[in-house]
């Protein structure tokens, strides 16, 4: 029949010294049991798994010695059917045991640092148990890269009879230990032993969870209330968000004041270094929520004032052209030009300032200055830039010239009444290029006119998207007969 396993640590959590070292034909097995169930789990177990070495962690055990247990156990066995709390208690302290081994610039062995759980209770234990791993990480201030599956693997089973059988095949492979070697393990734990007296507590957990659960849905609901549709219509439609400005605000405002509310039972735990583990994890979780919440704003508020740059200049430019007086006006009109696109200069400056005004954001949670003194400044600059180069600019010139042939084509009234005749030949000529050279001539010989305009444009996409996206024929002659 089966011999009986050898348990090695006590209730107390002490080493249980035997005679005879561990052999390599032992496995160990961490058995996590708790409450007046333990001594006949215990029982159960060290009969159905013959040859192992059973490592008794129950919830009376001191942290470091769970810890022990979990850096040499392959299979640790852990009853969530009985005293769920018990379980917690004990997995947070083995888990804390191994990220300090594993992070105290010691070498661990790859054989040792891979362990597997088996779990009897519910079906999702497994969620449970690596949550309460990715607590004990974050406590720890460890990087976010530490994940549960580089340390452990769950695997679930309905009773305690079918747990052993699972937990001694993972043993078969397992590499002798020898009771020396976990008592030095032991001793190394045992000077961090403050570091587990913070894990052993529901009410961290229960902290814990609460943060996690109030940013998870905190900012899905930010983001599903009013980002994504922002986002929308900033970054995709090109569109501005009406009164953006104080939305932000006040969603940022709301999103943070709940987590405050929701979260300040971290305050509440009775242990001191419970709750300065509790309220560290909340402010790292609530600086999370914030930064997500503010990445998302300036990105929002950066592309509005892009979009309104670009409609502005837009604008102006059309203004420019509207205005523009005809080709060869006397001085008194240039001047009125001059003022007139001046004026229209400094409405536009107006009409983005007043704009930028409800995109800009103000509030105390930023950290990012969310203002448009500077782009108020860049535009006026755009614009000046603008203004000084549109005369020579391709729609300035396209309007001189429908200017002089409309000048051209515009006849005196006939001081006697007649019928007269005339020719009209207009002409132009669009050579390979993309619009840098433009020219025009016309002349008029009594009722008899010609007009000849010449700009190298044929390779210009817009010009070949008039066309149907064909290229323009390079002359184009159109005469007329005027009576």
């Amino acid at each position: 029949s089966c011999s009986a396993a050898t348990p090695l640590i006590d209730s107390k959590g002490k080493i249980v010294r035997t005679s005879n070292p561990i052999s390599a034909e032992n496995g160990i097995i961490a058995n996590i049991v708790g409450g007046s169930k333990s001594a006949a789990y215990c029982e159960a177990s060290t009969e159905s798994i013959a040859g192992c070495v059973v490592l008794n962690v129950s919830s009376s055990c001191n942290g470091a010695s769970s810890a022990a247990a979990s850096s040499f156990a392959k299979a640790i066995v852990v009853d969530y059917s009985s005293v769920a709390e018990e379980a917690d208690k004990a997995l947070a302290n083995m888990f804390i045991g191994k990220l300090l081994l594993v992070n105290d610039g010691e070498d661990v062995d790859d054989e040792i640092a891979k362990t597997t759980i088996v779990s009897i209770g519910n079906k999702n234990d497994a969620n449970k148990i690596e949550n309460l791993f990715d607590f004990c990480v974050a406590s720890l201030g460890l990087s976010s890269g530490t994940k549960f599956n580089n340390y452990y693997s769950v695997i679930e089973a309905e009773d305690v009879d079918e747990a052993c059988e699972i937990a001694a095949e993972v043993q078969a492979s397992n590499a002798s230990v020898s009771t020396d070697d976990l008592s030095k393990t032991l001793s190394k734990l045992a000077i961090s032993s403050s570091s587990f007296d913070v894990y052993i507590g529901k009410d961290l957990i229960e902290s814990n969870l609460a943060c996690d659960d109030a940013y998870a849905r905190l900012y899905r609901s930010a983001r599903a209330k009013a980002l994504t549709p922002w986002k929308n219509r900033v970054i995709q439609r090109k569109l501005m968000v009406d009164s953006f400005g104080s939305a932000a605000a006040t969603l940022i405002d709301k999103t943070m004041t709940a987590y405050d509310v929701e979260t300040v039972n971290a305050f509440s735990i009775k242990s001191p270094a419970a709750r300065k583990a509790a309220t560290d994890y909340r402010l790292k979780v609530r600086a999370k929520l914030l930064s997500r919440l503010e990445d998302a704003i300036v990105d929002l508020f950066a592309a509005q004032m892009s979009n309104l740059e670009t409609s502005t200049l837009k604008k102006f430019r059309a203004t420019l052209i509207k205005q523009k007086k005809a080709v060869g006006t006397t001085a008194e009109d240039v001047a009125v030009d001059y003022d007139a696109n001046a004026a229209a200069m400094r409405n536009a400056a107006f009409e983005f300032d007043t704009e930028a005004g409800n995109i800009e954001v103000v509030s105390s949670w930023l950290s990012s200055s969310l203002r448009s003194t500077k782009y108020s400044q860049d535009i006026e600059d755009k614009l000046a830039t603008e203004l000084a180069a549109f005369a020579d600019s391709t729609d300035a010139k396209l309007k001189d010239m429908v200017q002089i042939q409309k000048k051209a084509a515009k006849r005196k009234s006939p001081s006697e009444r007649s019928i007269e005749a005339g020719l009209g030949l207009v002409a132009m000529l669009r050579p390979d290029g993309f619009g840098n050279l433009q020219g025009f001539a016309g002349y008029t010989l009594g009722p008899h006119s010609v007009i000849v305009g010449v700009q190298n444009d044929a390779d210009a996409p817009e010009t070949i998207n008039q066309f149907g996206g064909v290229r323009p024929p390079l002359l184009r002659v159109q005469p007329k007969i005027e009576l």
